[in-house]
């Protein structure tokens, strides 16, 4: 370990970890909305069980980790920047509700369909993009008041076990539920709340910390393979033992899933620490060109393929519902899950390809424009001195 930065560039390991679970996220979306399987019993065959555990700790837990190792690796995390940026963050997650829910509730109340959700609920759900708002929010204000990472991470676990304790406060009916929501549970459409999530984002800067100092990532992943490994089986067990549902610790069934608790973080850190050593082996051995193209393609747009798959999952399933209330079989989730994939790709590109379009386009007009008034390419005039 050296006490400079010496490991700069992109970490290809990380883009294997993203490109995976951007996978197993879709894949999980599928299941939770398409699908016949009912999320609110508890999972007790193989499928589900694994589906959900490579869902819980290696989707959103590793996505947040890795935001807070990039915040490490950025050359634009200033404070001022991650505030511009915060803010940004939390107008695509507000934006991204309103087209996959508040249009699609809208509807549905005007269809005379009974729903669980209102207006409200749709628009002020309180997501990732919203979590990573205000995540970036809250680092600026502890990287502006020079806080040390050490204590970041006490601060995190506290804020934690405060969000559990307010969380039992009752909101019902008012609309500071919304608010206070970004902070803590306050309703059932609380997913990402900061106080409950915020740790991962922490770690992750804490492990970048030490990736950057990192002069021989092999012998560095040798290293933590062994604790996350071990560590990850150890608490199985003693948890298993003690009398616990290991279950709980990335199962949806009762949203336990979204009440992180100091015993997930451990958890999930460990399982992290075990799957990180394997990313990096994977991102070092595989040599198919291909591959690699692929998975370098899916890290970077992982932001903009979360965007995409929610502009299409809603939307099935309202045809879904307006067709007969029809679900998809456990059998097509994956391959689902896979076209959704597919599916959001070609969006993307699609997206791209227009604006391609549109500056060739406004490139041309403006160089006719050029050359109609270019009064430089005219003869110069004869100047006597």
């Amino acid at each position: 370990m050296n006490k400079e930065v010496v490991n700069v560039g992109r970490q290809e390991e990380l883009d294997w970890g993203k490109s995976l679970a951007i996978v197993a996220m879709i894949c999980v979306h599928v299941y939770e909305q398409l699908s016949i399987v009912d999320i609110e019993v508890v999972p007790t065959d193989a499928f589900r069980i694994i589906l959900e555990f490579v869902a819980g700790p290696l989707t959103a837990p590793l996505f947040m980790f890795c935001m807070g190792v990039g915040i490490m690796y950025s050359n634009n995390s200033a404070p001022l920047q991650m505030v511009k940026r915060a803010f940004n963050l939390l107008r695509n997650g507000y934006l991204l509700s309103f087209f996959k829910g508040t249009i699609l509730v809208a509807i549905a109340l005007a269809l005379g369909y009974t729903i669980n959700w209102t207006l409200a609920d749709s628009l002020f759900l309180v997501s990732i993009l919203q979590f990573a708002g205000m995540a970036f929010l809250t680092i600026a204000l502890m990287k502006k008041l020079r806080i040390s990472l050490p204590v970041m991470l006490v601060i995190s676990l506290a804020l934690s076990v405060l969000g559990g304790q307010l969380s039992e406060l009752d909101f019902s009916g008012s609309w500071l539920q919304y608010l206070f929501g970004l902070f803590f549970e306050t309703n059932y459409v609380t997913t990402f709340p900061l106080f409950r999530w915020i740790f991962y984002p922490v770690f992750g800067m804490i492990f970048g910390y030490f990736l950057l100092r990192t002069t021989d990532k092999s012998r560095f992943y040798l290293r933590i393979f062994p604790i996350g490994i071990l560590g990850a089986v150890a608490f199985s067990i003693i948890y298993t033992a003690l009398g616990f549902d290991l279950r709980t610790m990335f199962m949806l069934s009762g949203r336990v899933y979204y009440s992180q608790s100091l015993l997930h973080y451990l958890f999930t850190s460990l399982v992290i620490m075990a799957v990180l050593p394997v990313y990096y082996f994977l991102s070092v051995k595989i040599k198919i060109e291909p591959v690699n193209k692929a998975v370098s393609y899916l890290g970077e747009n992982l932001g903009s393929i979360y965007l995409a798959q929610w502009m299409i999952i809603p939307y099935v399933q309202a045809i879904l519902v307006l067709v007969g209330d029809v679900r998809i079989d456990v059998a097509l989730i994956i391959p689902v899950g896979i076209l959704v994939l597919l599916g959001s790709i070609g969006i993307i590109e699609l997206i791209r390809l227009v604006k391609r379009r549109n500056s060739a386009h406004d490139f041309l007009e403006n160089r006719k424009m050029f050359v109609k008034h270019d009064y430089y390419m005219r003869p110069l005039k004869s100047v006597k001195f």
